[in-house]
């Protein structure tokens, strides 16, 4: 998480556009008070500024919608956006953070296709997924994750039901635990793994794991603009 110290009128400000979902598009100036706790005389400061970058518009009924403006950030959003700086230092941080393999996985058609990978640090390791690896989904963590979750996040998930454990369900020498990760409008974009030797997955260590895997899916999932409300708060904020 971005421990930089902010400015409170932009945080502000930025409260007042997470207000707008895509249930409630449009509100009214009671609703922006209640949703983002603000006073409405700071919300109206604050709304003028957003108004005059295209950001908000005032309806003529006197509510309030998000501009076009937005589009113009999507689009050079869009233009930037490379999967590979989100997903590659994630996985780096949780083979630094357990030593075991760290791997990012996609649904394509009935296929299930590595696309990321960090090998851990442990002697004994799975050396057999390689990015581009591609085989068909199966009972092992990442097909199980990107099966159950693959019609994406509806509504609010807990920490526990976001774990998938695999303990030699594929290959009896080989365990693995999964977790999703998501992105704009809850769309399911892939499934963490963290992978190693079904001896070394014990019930403790699967459990010293797990927490660890939550979290970076959650923190991956908020980067790629998964609705915060849907996903379990962070645990810290440094």
């Amino acid at each position: 998480m971005n421990s930089k110290p902010g400015v409170a009128a932009v945080d502000r400000a930025l409260d007042i556009l997470e207000a707008f979902r895509a249930g409630k598009p449009v509100l009214t100036l009671a609703e922006i008070a209640r949703i983002t706790g603000l006073y409405k005389s700071t919300i109206l400061r604050l709304l003028g500024s957003l108004e005059r970058y295209g950001l908000v518009w005032q309806r003529p009924d006197g509510t309030y919608q998000l501009g076009a403006s937005l589009l113009s950030f999507a689009s050079v959003f869009q233009d930037s956006f490379d999967l590979r700086q989100f997903v590659e230092p994630v996985l780096e941080q949780l083979v630094a953070d357990t030593s075991e393999s760290a791997t990012f996985y996609i649904r394509d058609g009935e296929d299930l296709v590595c696309l990321f990978r960090a090998d851990g640090s442990n002697v004994v390791r799975d050396y057999s997924v390689r990015p581009g690896s591609r085989r068909e989904l199966n009972k092992g963590a990442a097909s199980a994750t990107l099966l159950q979750f693959d019609a994406g996040l509806r509504a609010p998930i807990t920490r526990e039901a976001m774990l998938v454990v695999s303990v030699g369900n594929v290959d009896l020498d080989m365990a693995a635990i999964g977790v999703p990760v998501f992105g704009a409008n809850g769309v399911l974009q892939g499934a963490i793994t963290l992978s190693g030797p079904s001896l070394r997955f014990t019930q403790e260590h699967v459990a010293r794991l797990a927490p660890v895997a939550v979290e970076a899916a959650i923190g991956l999932s908020l980067a790629l603009g998964a609705t915060p409300g849907l996903l379990p708060p962070p645990l810290t904020t440094e």
